[in-house]
């Protein structure tokens, strides 16, 4: 097994991570993190870890315009992270897939999964239609405690975006004021056309394995389960995994103090459905 950091230079940016290859043919997992995560947030570096115990690959890594301009964890340029859109996580993706299966960087993969949290599971669903687009066959796609929508902002948080531009969010970790810019606003209003996943669901002929937090704080399981409602019939191996008594990490922080026990259940559950696939 190898494990190492990396940088690449894409044309939307740098983009930095860490790469678990187990060798002899592995399963991959491409990682998509969520809106203010990066490739060694919280269980993320668990979960490589667990992966790669059970001899499966897996790539994390940061968005080019996630805000974080080293292997920190502090939003460092603020002006990155407004610029930061579904758009640009879409193609940030379908970079990554492009790269692991062009033979430049590693041993193409046989079998290559997406695998998406939170907001990371909305770009990873549209990143799928365009990677598939691209020629690359995926094997399957994971998304846990994903958004079913961006549409979940307040009316009056709406209106304050749409005077200003800009909706200064706060992040409690940091306890910075993070701008979310004019292009995920336009993305946002268009949560009932361009931007919703409804219908890229519904299309998804590859395996799905969809997982919420009971208890999520910031995504509610309703999430889960409606995307679930949306793609089950297509594809004997989808699976509905609710996570009992867990939130939005699974009962995890950053930086991470413990293991969890619903963290590895998730973990086990996500092993055994990749064998099988």
């Amino acid at each position: 097994m190898q494990t190492k950091l990396f940088q690449l230079e894409s044309p939307n940016g740098m983009i930095r991570g860490k790469l678990v290859d187990c060798g002899n043919s592995s399963p991959w997992v491409l990682m998509a993190c969520g809106h203010n995560g990066f490739y060694h947030f919280g269980m993320f570096p668990t979960i490589q870890d667990s992966l790669a115990a059970s001899g499966i690959s897996s790539v994390a890594f940061n968005y080019t315009h996630c805000g974080i301009s080293d292997d920190g964890d502090y939003f460092d340029d603020l002006e990155s992270y407004k610029a930061n859109s579904r758009r640009l996580e879409v193609e940030d993706l379908s970079f990554m897939a492009q790269k692991m299966m062009s033979g430049e960087w590693i041993s193409p993969p046989k079998h290559l999964f997406l695998f998406g949290h939170s907001m990371g599971g909305f770009s990873a669903a549209f990143a799928s239609r365009q990677i598939q687009k691209n020629g690359i066959a995926l094997s399957g796609i994971i998304l846990l405690n994903s958004l079913r929508t961006l549409n979940t902002r307040t009316p009056e948080i709406m209106e304050e975006w749409k005077k200003n531009g800009v909706y200064f969010r706060p992040n409690m970790r940091t306890k910075q004021e993070l701008p979310q810019g004019p292009e995920f606003l336009e993305e946002t209003l268009a949560s009932d056309t361009a931007w919703n996943m409804q219908p890229i669901v519904e299309e998804l002929t590859i395996p799905c394995f969809v997982a919420h937090a009971v208890d999520d704080e910031a995504v509610p399981f309703e999430h889960g389960r409606t995307i679930f409602s949306w793609v089950y019939k297509n594809n004997l191996k989808n699976a509905f995994l609710p996570i009992p008594q867990a939130g939005h990490t699974l009962n995890t922080t950053h930086p991470m103090k413990r293991d969890s026990e619903e963290l590895q259940f998730f973990c086990q559950q996500v092993i055994d459905w990749i064998d099988k696939i």
